[in-house]
């Protein structure tokens, strides 16, 4: 899922953002935790940190999630939620977010 997001291109969140965006789209109903990606490779990374879950070039923000199916919430819910958490952290997002949702956890078998 991608959206536009009508601003120029960004740079990369300090430190400090970039965690309290991670903190604040962990919390949201429906997501169970950010995904790093399949060899880690999905994180922003500081010195001596990463965010896992986010990464960003000048032009494109992704954010890759873990479903928490147990909520039972719609897809496209918990999408505009991060859609509207990412507005309200990042003053300098990039014109584009990617939704990714990369795993799920919590349904029954």
């Amino acid at each position: 899922m991608s959206t536009q997001i009508t601003r120029p291109a960004s740079s990369r969140p300090d430190r400090t953002v970039a965690d309290r965006l991670a903190a604040r789209l962990r919390g949201i109903p429906g997501v169970a935790g950010l995904h790093p990606g399949r060899f880690g490779e999905v994180a922003l990374l500081y010195p001596r940190h990463r965010v896992v879950g986010l990464r960003h070039t000048p032009e494109v923000l992704e954010v890759h999630l873990v479903v928490d199916l147990s909520a039972a919430r719609p897809l496209a819910e918990v999408a505009a939620e991060v859609r509207g958490v990412v507005t309200q952290e990042l003053a300098d997002a990039p014109p584009h977010l990617d939704i990714v949702f990369a795993d799920a956890t919590g349904g029954t078998p």
